[in-house]
């Protein structure tokens, strides 16, 4: 079929039908062959994709670290990326806490020393979370959506932080301080406990000498009921870690 030109006289030009099978048109598809079956829309429709991993516009974005607004910043990164979802607790109930509380310290309440170690620490900790981010951004998300898991992750990076810094260097009088400083639920907790243990466990002759040198038998009195409960927790933990064994 052809129809006229608009604006020639007497000129005609192709149908758009035939001008689509002219350029080449999908031509249609053969016969099947005998005995195929046609996948059923059915099946088209119970087909399970795979949830999509997180795109550039996803993944969690990077922060500069040594800053008290870093956890903070964090945790308004993950609000941003995953409307309707609950941010770790870590950032803001652990994290953004203590840098504040930490911070607060003066003078009066550390020595130099400790001031100095605060400010390593802190770095460190933000440090350690910064690479797991930078190294598995994709996994990082996951884990994010965890939160039992993302608070072990990161108590897990606690104590290299606080040894790196140079907390075995530092004399009693500021370990009574960074001890005292968190809350005792903060501390006692299967996590806070575990990570009291590692530190403990790597303590050296040399660490001790090194702190009862700088440090007055007056000056570990404040420290002495806390010592005393997380030795009691200490015990119901390792007893409540046997019965679980035993009972398997």
């Amino acid at each position: 079929m052809s129809v006229p030109v608009s604006g020639r006289t007497g000129g005609t030009s192709s149908s758009l039908d035939e001008l689509v099978g002219a350029l080449g048109a999908v031509p249609p598809s053969p016969p099947a062959a005998p005995g195929a079956k046609a996948l059923a829309s059915r099946e088209l429709n119970s087909l399970v994709l795979a949830p999509p991993r997180p795109s550039g516009a996803d993944a969690p974005r990077e922060f500069p670290t040594g800053r008290m607004d870093y956890y903070r910043r964090r945790h308004e990164d993950f609000v941003s990326r995953n409307p309707g979802q609950q941010p770790p607790p870590y950032y803001l109930e652990y994290g953004d806490k203590y840098v504040r509380a930490f911070s607060a310290l003066g003078a009066q309440e550390l020595s130099p020393e400790g001031l100095a170690w605060r400010d390593r620490a802190l770095k460190l900790l933000q440090d350690a979370m910064e690479t797991r981010r930078r190294k598995e951004p994709a996994e990082f998300a996951v884990l994010e959506r965890k939160p039992e898991d993302f608070q072990m992750f990161a108590y897990g990076t606690h104590v290299n932080a606080y040894l790196d810094a140079g907390l075995f260097s530092l004399p009693t009088q500021d370990l009574t301080t960074i001890l005292t400083t968190p809350d005792l639920r903060d501390l006692l907790n299967p996590d806070g406990m575990a990570q009291i243990l590692q530190v403990l466990g790597r303590v050296r002759p040399s660490d001790v000498e090194s702190i009862l040198a700088a440090t007055t038998l007056e000056a570990t009195r404040p420290l002495r009921p806390l010592v005393h409960q997380m030795e009691r927790e200490v015990k119901s933990l390792m007893l409540q870690n046997w019965l679980n064994g035993s009972s398997r």
